[in-house]
This record gives C-alpha cells, sequence and structure tokens, in this order.
C-alpha cells in the first residue's frame, strides 16, 4: 500500500532520524548532498565548514530536504521539506551546537567528526583545521509518503 505520512508522522520521522540530504541550487547547478542534522523546533540544524554546500546556500538559500528510513524496498517512509537556509552565530550558534553535540555525540566514532565541547569557541576537530559553521534550515512546507506491505 502506497500513502502519505500524516503530519505527525512526518514530524516523528524528522525527529528520529540524523542523517538526511540537502537539495541547493545556485550558478546554473543542482546539488545534493547528505548531512547529519538534529531536527528542533520545525528546524535542522547542522554543522558543516565551507564549501561547495555553503556557497550554494549562501547564493540561493531557498533549499529542499529530504529524510527516508527504509526496512526493505517494499517498507520505506520519506520526508520532503522545503525551507531557507540562515547561518547562525553567537549565542545561536551556540545553544545550536550544544543541541548537536547532546543529541549527535553518543553516535559519533570518529575524532573528526566529533564537533568540539566548547561552547565559546565552536569548532569541529578536522584535519583541515576549518571552523565550523553552525546552520539551520527553517522548514516552511513539508510532505511525506511510505510504502507498507505486509
Amino acid at each position: 500500500m502506497l500513502g502519505e505520512l500524516t503530519t505527525k508522522e512526518i514530524e516523528q520521522l524528522l525527529s528520529d532520524n540524523v542523517i538526511g540530504r540537502i537539495g541547493c541550487y545556485a550558478d546554473g547547478r543542482v546539488y545534493v548532498v547528505p548531512v547529519t542534522y538534529i531536527y528542533d523546533d520545525g528546524c535542522a540544524i547542522g554543522h558543516t565548514s565551507e564549501g561547495l554546500k555553503i556557497h550554494m546556500l549562501r547564493e540561493n538559500p531557498s533549499c529542499c530536504f529530504e529524510v527516508d528510513q527504509y526496512e526493505n524496498l517494499a517498507n520505506w517512509k520519506s520526508v520532503i521539506a522545503w525551507g531557507i537556509f540562515e547561518e547562525l552565530h553567537g549565542d545561536a550558534a551556540a545553544i545550536g551546537m550544544q543541541k548537536l553535540v547532546q543529541r549527535l555525540m553518543p553516535m559519533m566514532t570518529s575524532q573528526t567528526s566529533q564537533p568540539s565541547h566548547g561552547l565559546e569557541q565552536v569548532h569541529r576537530h578536522d584535519t583541515s583545521g576549518k571552523k565550523a559553521i553552525i546552520y539551520k534550515i527553517r522548514f516552511i512546507n513539508k510532505s511525506g509518503r511510505f510504502e507498507k506491505r505486509q
């Protein structure tokens, strides 16, 4: 059976997962990239460093976000959300990083993927030494679909 997820099911899928995909468009190109995120108050919050994704989102902050959950090819759920990218700074970035650390730290297995606990100097440990960019995507519209077979 194919169907649409309810608003409650959409919210649950976004809350339960921590890996999603951002779709962005700028400079005549479409780019889709997986990201680690947390869902908080209608927004995806994440961290990254300078690169193509940030360049494109700064150029055009309108983006798409996708999350899915698969048991098998006949049993899955997927949410697509449209939203606006925004970089966080100061206290908002510190709070965002704190929420990320609380939710994601227990799942992290490599030092290069671990954000710092030091909120006064928000950065991410990596071999390039780049400073983290904390961001949120404020969702404007969401839809969800599923397939369920017994």
